[in-house]
């Protein structure tokens, strides 16, 4: 399961972009995006505020949603009603 969320400050409250990655999962720089991020040069994996260098922490978690599922989900519900259709007539 994906989630996808803004990446706050702890410090100053900046947000510094949006991260998408599966749930429970650390924050690295793999699943940064439109970022203004800083990365510990001496753990690249840690991610620091762009404005004051702070912790960071997920704010607005969200599932995220696949459009494979959604057209699948689509399909789905046209079979089920094409079925139903049918066995009225």
């Amino acid at each position: 399961m994906l989630v996808t969320g803004d990446i706050k400050c702890l410090h100053c409250g900046y947000i510094s972009g949006q991260w998408i990655g599966r749930k429970g999962s650390p924050l690295t720089a793999s699943g940064l995006r439109n970022h203004s991020l800083e990365g510990d040069s001496d753990n690249p994996a840690l991610l620091h505020c762009g404005r004051c260098e702070g912790p960071v922490f997920l704010d607005d978690a969200s599932l995220v949603i696949s459009s494979y599922r959604l057209r699948r989900i689509r399909r789905l519900r046209d079979q089920i009603a094409a079925l139903d259709a049918h066995r009225a007539a």
